[in-house]
Order: C-alpha cells, then sequence, then structure tokens
C-alpha cells in the first residue's frame, strides 16, 4: 500500500506558476533510516541543504527499483488568473496525483479507483476532493513538518520552483526576484511602481497588480489658453493623471495674458484637473524671435513660439518625472502639426520624454471647443496672442513699437 504525500509551491506570490508535487516511498525498498531522518519541511531547511536532498530525492528515483515515487506539475499564471489560485492549486496537485497514480502502476486511469492507496496526506486545509480516490484525501496543516512523504513532497516543489525563479531573475533583473521570491515585499512594489516592469509571468488577477495596472500614468498638458485646453482635458482626464502646465509667453498685453489664464482656470476648475502656472516670460518671447517679427504666418516666427513653449513644458514634465506630454496647440486649424510633431520629438529624445502625437483638431475638436466655450461662457480670443499676428487686433498695435 501506498502512503502518498502532496505539497505545493508558490501559491502566495504575485508572479509566476504554482508548482505541486505528489510522491511516495515505495514500500518495497523503502530509503535507509538515515536518509527519512534527513526530511524536513522544507522551509525550514537551508537553501543549501535543501538542494542536497533534492539531488538525493531525484538520484533515488531513477533506479529500476526506486525507492520513492514522484511527480511535478505546474500551474501557470494564465490558468491561475482564469480559475483563481485556490483551484490552480488543486488542479497543480489533481494532476500531479494522477501522473504519480500511472507512474506507479500503468493499468491507472483517470476513472479507475485506486484502491492500492493507504492514504493522501496534503499539506494545510483546503478540503478539496479527487474523483480519483475513494476517499478524501487527509488535510494536516502544517503538514509539511509532521509527515515525511509531505516533507519530501514539498521539498522537490519548492527547488523546482526555485529553479525557475532563477531563469526568472536572469530575465527580469530589475525585478529583483532572487531578494523577494516574488512575494509582495517592499522591493517588488518599489520595482512595480513602473507599469514596464509588469510582466507576461505577473498574476494579474491579483488585487495589487491589478491596481498598478489601473493606475493611470501621468501626462503633462501644455496649455495655451482656455478654448483650446477644453476638448484635450475632456479627452485625456480619464486616461491619464493629467496636470495642466500654463505657459503663454507670447501674448500681449498683460491684461489679455490675465484674462486668458482666468478663463483657463476656470476649465480646470470645471473639469476638476489640477494646473501649473509659469511666470509671464514676454521678454523671453521677444528675444527668440528677433529679426523674425515681420516673417509670414506659419513660419520661422511661429516656430520659434512652438519651440519656446515646448521646450519649458519638456523641462517642466522632467523636473516632475512625468514622462508623457503634449500640448493644446495641437487643437488650433492654425498651427502647423507637423512642426509640432518634430519639436515634440526633439524634446523627447533630450529628456526621455514621450510627446503623445495627438492632433485634437479631428474628429471635430475645434468644433467642439466652440460648443463648450459658448455652454460655459468662457472667454474665446480673436487672435493668437502675439502683437505680430496678422490678426492683432489695431488697437494693441503701438505695442508693436
Amino acid at each position: 500500500m501506498y502512503k502518498i504525500g502532496i505539497d505545493e509551491a508558490g501559491r502566495w506570490p504575485w508572479l509566476g506558476p504554482v508548482v505541486a508535487c505528489a510522491m511516495t516511498f515505495n514500500p518495497e525498498n523503502l530509503p535507509d533510516k538515515e536518509f527519512l531522518d534527513k526530511l524536513n519541511d522544507s522551509k525550514k531547511l537551508s537553501e543549501k541543504k535543501r538542494e542536497e536532498l533534492f539531488k538525493q530525492l531525484i538520484e533515488i528515483s531513477k533506479w529500476k527499483n526506486p525507492k520513492i515515487y514522484f511527480w511535478v506539475w505546474v500551474v501557470d499564471n494564465f490558468l491561475i488568473d482564469e480559475i483563481n489560485i485556490k483551484q490552480a492549486n488543486k488542479e497543480a496537485m489533481r494532476r500531479a496525483l494522477i501522473e504519480l497514480l500511472r507512474k506507479i502502476t500503468p493499468d491507472f486511469t483517470e476513472n479507475w479507483q485506486a484502491d492500492f492507496i493507504n492514504g493522501v496526506f496534503i499539506d494545510w486545509n483546503d478540503n478539496y476532493k479527487f474523483e480519483e480516490l475513494e476517499k478524501k484525501p487527509i488535510f494536516i496543516v502544517w503538514g509539511d513538518a509532521k509527515v515525511k512523504e509531505i516533507w519530501a513532497a514539498s521539498i522537490i516543489a519548492k527547488v523546482f520552483r526555485d529553479k525557475l525563479l532563477k531563469t526568472y531573475a536572469e530575465l527580469y533583473p530589475d525585478l529583483w526576484l532572487e531578494n523577494h521570491k516574488w512575494y509582495g515585499t517592499k522591493k517588488h512594489k518599489e520595482a512595480l511602481q513602473k507599469k514596464s516592469n509588469i510582466t507576461w509571468i505577473h498574476r494579474l488577477s491579483y488585487k495589487p497588480i491589478k491596481k498598478i495596472l489601473e493606475k493611470k500614468e501621468k501626462l503633462l498638458l501644455h496649455v495655451c489658453c482656455g478654448p483650446d485646453a477644453t476638448v484635450p482635458i475632456m479627452d485625456l482626464k480619464d486616461k491619464y493623471d493629467l496636470t495642466c502646465f500654463w505657459y503663454d509667453p507670447n501674448i500681449q498685453p498683460k491684461a489679455e495674458y490675465d484674462k486668458r489664464f482666468k478663463e483657463f482656470v476656470k476649465v480646470c476648475e470645471i473639469e476638476k484637473v489640477p494646473y501649473i502656472k509659469w511666470e509671464y516670460d514676454v521678454e523671453n518671447f521677444l528675444n527668440e524671435i528677433k529679426w523674425l517679427e515681420n516673417t509670414p504666418e506659419k513660419w520661422e516666427k511661429c516656430t520659434k513660439c512652438y519651440d519656446l513653449r515646448l521646450r519649458r513644458a519638456a523641462i517642466e514634465a522632467k523636473k516632475l518625472w512625468i514622462k508623457y506630454w503634449t500640448t493644446t496647440l495641437n487643437i488650433s486649424p492654425h498651427k502647423d502639426l507637423e512642426k509640432m510633431f518634430k519639436i515634440g520629438d526633439k524634446y523627447d529624445l533630450k529628456h526621455n520624454l514621450e510627446f503623445l502625437k495627438i492632433a485634437f483638431r479631428k474628429n471635430k475638436g475645434f468644433e467642439r471647443s466652440v460648443e463648450y466655450t459658448k455652454k460655459h461662457n468662457i472667454y474665446r480670443q480673436n487672435y493668437c496672442g502675439c502683437i505680430y499676428s496678422d490678426t492683432f487686433p489695431e488697437k494693441y498695435k503701438k505695442l508693436d513699437k
């Protein structure tokens, strides 16, 4: 009669498979007492000692008349996510048990009741029932410290899983897998602050991982005015953790600048998004476009203006550790999108950022912004703000001197 022990490794970690081992001693060729006395709960053994016992267990399972029989079954993180860890653990144990029974007797089939078993002993208290057995397994809390068959199964499962872990640790050095053994330690949590560090071996159904995946990426939105901010804010705020950055150095006179900023704040309050304001920087703008004042619209003068604003926004994004950024300038039908995107690429490369090339003017973006401003009574300007623009009002021409 065979007494079978089953244990698992990897039930509680945040990533990787769960590994179950079913094992039994050969009642006709038992290991000697000296070897049996070495067996202990795998968690109480040093890594070196576990490795030694693992090698010895494997060795005595190879003979024509082996001293032990065992089988290991692995259920990956994909099935864990699909059926939950408790059911995945049961399936790993069930499959390990079936294959072990096949090993013991070639006549075994899944529909055949095994009457040569003296008992199946499983660590912990899950109370699974296996159709392949006449009697339910016996569940023992801390069984891996009480039953030698469970002890041996725990050593095999644990070392088998650790070998997988070492391979994964080489594939994903940034996750410190060799330190936290896949559990939700401080090091692991720190590594997962970057969504990109969530791998194909993570258990995506686990709450900590789901929470990270559902966490919005931060995005800095450069804003040129209230009306142009409306559609970008509405389109982005549900997808990103949005912060608006007000920087408009080309607006003159100062009264106009203040008026536009006030309207922008109104939009932020309506949409409940935070904002940052940069200083009024008109002198810097005038220096930037010096000798280009009379160039046509959308030419060098405007390119310099785009560049100045996006340069400052990129610096702010880098300072705030915000990888994603874009600008509301992309909504205006009067702006050159190709130039805007090239400038964004330039500062991406310089600051290791990612400029979102979104043409907010598409899908009737500009029309939507007009409707929004009418609905909320938001001031819509009739010129870009530059005193050298074609649409600059005559009453401000004195500023051109």
